[in-house]
C-alpha cells in the first residue's frame, strides 16, 4: 500500500488567485463612478441599508444553514457577508453584490469563501486484500472564488427573498489527509472530492432590511 504524503500549500501558489479576486473588485467599484452619473443630484439619499437574513444550499455563502448581513451602500452595489454549517466545518464568506435593479430583478455576486475544515472524520476504507478497516481523516481548510447569479423578490416594503446559482472554483485540491499516512480508496476519495468546496452553487434565503 502507498503512503499518502501530505505537503502544505504555500501561499504563492495562490497568490494569482487573490490578485485576480483583487482586480474584479477594483473593476467593480470603478462602475459606482460610472453608474452615478445616472442619478440626479435631488434624488433623496436612502443610503446605507442594512439587511440581516438567513440562507441555504449548497455551496452558496451560507452554507447548508446560515445567516447572512448586507450592507446596501449604493443604488447598485452591495458589500455581503455570511457564516454557517457545510460540510467542511464553519462556512465564512465576503463579497460584492450588483443589482440590476435597486429592489428586486437579477444581481451579479462575487465572493470568497473559506471553510477550515474538520479533524478526526471517521471512515471505512477497502482493503487491497478484501474487506475494510476503520481510518482517521483530516478535512484541510479549503477557499473557493465564487461567482453567482441573484434572482430577487421583494417582500413586504424592504424585505427580499432570492435565489441563488452559479460555480465556486477551488483555490486548492485534495484538501484532505489521513491521520497515518495510509492512501484512501477510490471511494473515499470520491466521496471527500463531493464534500470538499467547489462546483455548482444552489441558495436561497430570505434578507430582512434593519434600517
Amino acid at each position: 500500500m502507498k503512503n499518502y504524503k501530505y505537503t502544505p500549500p504555500y501561499l504563492s501558489e495562490h497568490s494569482s488567485f487573490f490578485k485576480k479576486f483583487i482586480l474584479l473588485s477594483l473593476c467593480l467599484f470603478l462602475l459606482i463612478k460610472l453608474d452615478a452619473q445616472d442619478i440626479t443630484e435631488n434624488q433623496p439619499d436612502e443610503y446605507p441599508k442594512v439587511y440581516l437574513g438567513f440562507g441555504t444550499g449548497l455551496d452558496n455563502f451560507t452554507g447548508f444553514l446560515g445567516v447572512s448581513g448586507t450592507l446596501k451602500f449604493h443604488e447598485k452595489f452591495s458589500v455581503r457577508g455570511g457564516t454557517g454549517l457545510s460540510g467542511w466545518g464553519f462556512k465564512n464568506s465576503i463579497g460584492i453584490k450588483y443589482d440590476l435593479k435597486e429592489t428586486g430583478g437579477w444581481s451579479y455576486c462575487l465572493g470568497y469563501s473559506y471553510s477550515p475544515g474538520f479533524k478526526g472524520i471517521k471512515m471505512d476504507a477497502e482493503q487491497e486484500s478484501g474487506g475494510t478497516r476503520e481510518i482517521t481523516v483530516d478535512y484541510l481548510s479549503a477557499r473557493t472564488i465564487n461567482l453567482a447569479v441573484d434572482r430577487n423578490w421583494k417582500i413586504g416594503k424592504a424585505n427580499i427573498f432570492y435565489i441563488e446559482f452559479g460555480y465556486a472554483i477551488p483555490l486548492q485540491s485534495n484538501r484532505w489527509r489521513t491521520t497515518d499516512g495510509s492512501a484512501l480508496s477510490s471511494l473515499n476519495e470520491g466521496t471527500l472530492k463531493l464534500l470538499q468546496p467547489g462546483g455548482l452553487i444552489l441558495g436561497a434565503g430570505f434578507a430582512f432590511r434593519v434600517f
